[in-house]
């Protein structure tokens, strides 16, 4: 802190961490603003002082844009404590000088109350309860944590497809295995209609996370494997993924699935297509490409709860071991 020529003062200031040692940290993009912690002693030896990443949006940015809203409310409040103390205590020293210098002088006298003493008190700053999502950065071996999902490790940028794709099939397994309790909140909140269409909006759209979660894993996957980056498009096309696979290392889908789960897994992928992009309505070109017996030019789409989970353990059961293949 700097009050003049002559004037540098520094006022020591101490952030605590969690109870797992953890520091609280905050994106300073503000179309961002994610919060997340980072290990407290990996702060102070892994990460740069040039560049600290957000898990959330990758932006990066020196090691001192990272104080979160708190942490800054609470360092403002200090320093304004101790400029107050500061200050009058000059007030005190100046105003007191100059009434004793007139305590002897016949014409001018001047008296002074000092100001009532101020305690300046400099505790250190708090941090929030740890959280339950902890990571690894598989890289650098940093170790932060999250409320939700991260794609990017703060102390080197490491974009992990598999802990992405874990944490986005967790979330959308445990939305789906609570839609039953969400409709009866949401009839409680607005009204029965109401609920059953956003629950059934919240089915249906599990489809396109689960295929858009997959296809950008396979597609690092493979580049993981080749050093070739396919277009992500080409993982929603299952033969077409399936034979990059088998192309490059000898394997398929052919090879971890069996033929059954390999025809919902297309059968639940067109169904995602056809949801998406007309909005559930069966067209012949629909019925041409995934031989659909359950329904027929005209008809909707219905998305059911054990539908959704059974892709989930498909492409689950598929992704784990296209994590093995070398």
């Amino acid at each position: 802190m700097t009050g003049g020529a002559d004037l540098n003062i520094e006022i020591p200031m101490k952030i605590l961490s969690d109870e797992k040692g953890y520091l609280d940290r905050q994106c300073p993009n503000e179309n961002c603003l994610f919060e997340f912690k980072i290990s407290m002693q990996d702060w102070e030896d892994k990460v740069s002082d040039e560049e600290v990443h957000c898990p959330l949006c990758g932006q990066i940015a020196p090691s001192d844009s990272w104080y979160t809203y708190e942490q800054l409310d609470a360092m403002q409040e200090i320093a304004t404590n101790w400029a107050r103390n500061y200050m009058l205590g000059e007030i005190d020293k100046m105003f007191g000088s100059l009434a004793r210098s007139t305590r002897n002088n016949k014409y001018i006298k001047i008296t002074y109350k000092r100001n009532r003493p101020v305690t300046f008190v400099n505790n250190p700053i708090g941090a929030k309860e740890e959280w339950n999502l902890d990571i690894t950065c598989e890289k650098c071996g940093t170790r932060y944590s999250v409320i939700g999902s991260a794609y990017f490790c703060p102390c080197c940028g490491y974009n992990s497809a598999s802990n992405v794709f874990d944490n986005s099939m967790n979330t959308i397994t445990k939305m789906v295995q609570s839609l039953d309790e969400m409709k009866a909140s949401l009839t409680e909140q607005f009204d029965m209609d109401t609920a059953e269409t956003m629950c059934r909006s919240m089915l249906e759209n599990s489809f396109g996370q689960v295929v858009s979660a997959f296809q950008k894993f396979a597609q690092c996957r493979f580049k993981e494997l080749s050093g070739v980056e396919k277009r992500v498009n080409d993982f929603q096309m299952v033969d077409r993924g399936s034979k990059y696979f088998f192309d490059e290392t000898g394997s398929s889908y052919e090879t971890f699935l069996s033929s059954d789960e390999i025809n919902r897994m297309k059968l639940y992928f067109q169904r995602r297509h056809i949801i998406e992009h007309n909005t559930g309505i069966v067209d012949q070109q629909y019925i041409d490409k995934s031989s659909d017996t359950d329904y027929s030019v005209g008809q909707r789409i219905v998305v059911k709860i054990d539908e959704a989970l059974d892709l989930i353990k498909i492409i689950k059961k598929l992704s784990s071991w296209l994590l093995t293949l070398t």
